[in-house]
């Protein structure tokens, strides 16, 4: 008796397809001139510009976004729960000089006045923090909170093994540097209500700096 073999799932177009469907593409976008989420001021003037008004194109990193968010889930549910006077996802506002940050914080402690944010990593190699932007991003939120301290907890994607800014304890907030972060976004701020919102390439009021995100990024529109 012959038989046909079956043609295989496609798991590859299946599961990018539920990464799609999962993904939301108005998540932490804000087209007013004011709005920003820590992590995207934490980011360049332009890579910040592009990322609030939803101009990047995320298609080729779901993946990435979505194991680093099933990670912070883990934590929340699992080691949450051990902290009694730890706050996760705690949502943030805080306005000065007339620009609002919003958001959450992945852990506030306010027995130690603290601010944690996890970082999830491929692994090990290249890791040398502290990273600027990890550092800008948890200082929005050390403002927000009034939080004296921060910490950033890096974990692997491979193993969960656990690795932290600094070593041991805790860095001090750095109003000199809460201060940069403002003025950055006072002039992402400034080319909005200037340039409005780019539809092409062309448009975008803010050239690349140089950065990594700069020399990597995807935009959501063809110029």
């Amino acid at each position: 008796m012959t038989t046909t073999e079956p043609e295989p799932i496609d798991f590859e177009t299946r599961l990018q397809t539920a990464l799609e469907d999962a993904n939301d593409d108005e998540s932490h976008v804000e087209r007013d001139a004011v709005t920003f989420h820590p992590s995207q001021i934490a980011a360049c003037e332009r890579q910040a510009y592009l990322g609030k008004l939803g101009l990047k194109d995320h298609s080729d990193i779901l993946g990435t976004f979505q194991t680093g968010t099933l990670i912070h889930e883990f934590i929340e549910e699992h080691v949450g729960p051990q902290l009694a006077d730890a706050e996760f996802e705690k949502p943030v506002e805080y306005e000065t000089d007339g620009v609002r940050f919003v958001g959450h914080t992945d852990c506030y402690d306010s027995d130690r006045n603290a601010v944690t944010d996890f970082k999830s990593r491929g692994g090990w190699y290249n890791f040398n923090p502290p990273n600027d932007r990890h550092l800008d991003q948890i200082h929005v939120y050390m403002a927000a909170t009034g939080a004296d301290y921060g910490q950033v907890v890096y974990v692997s994607k491979k193993d969960m093994e656990v690795r932290t800014y600094p070593e041991n304890g805790y860095f001090e907030f750095d109003p000199d540097r809460f201060a940069a972060i403002v003025e950055r976004a006072q002039r992402v701020k400034q080319a909005i209500d200037e340039d409005g919102v780019a539809t092409s390439a062309g448009e975008i009021p803010l050239e690349k700096c140089g950065c990594f995100l700069c020399n990597s990024e995807t935009l959501a529109f063809d110029d």
